[in-house]
């Protein structure tokens, strides 16, 4: 039975610290290709 115990403690302590760096990761990503179409439009001069 600690063994089960032990096991609880284990995964309440897991930090999913890899997800989070690919989901900061993409987020980045997101933004920078936003940024790009963004500076590409007003370098254009377009105008709504």
């Amino acid at each position: 039975m600690s063994d089960q115990v032990g096991d609880v403690a284990r995964e309440e302590e897991f930090h999913p610290r890899g997800t989070i760096a690919v989901v900061a990761i993409f987020v980045a990503t997101l933004i920078l290709l936003w940024l790009s179409i963004y500076l590409i439009l007003i370098a254009r001069g377009v105008t709504v």
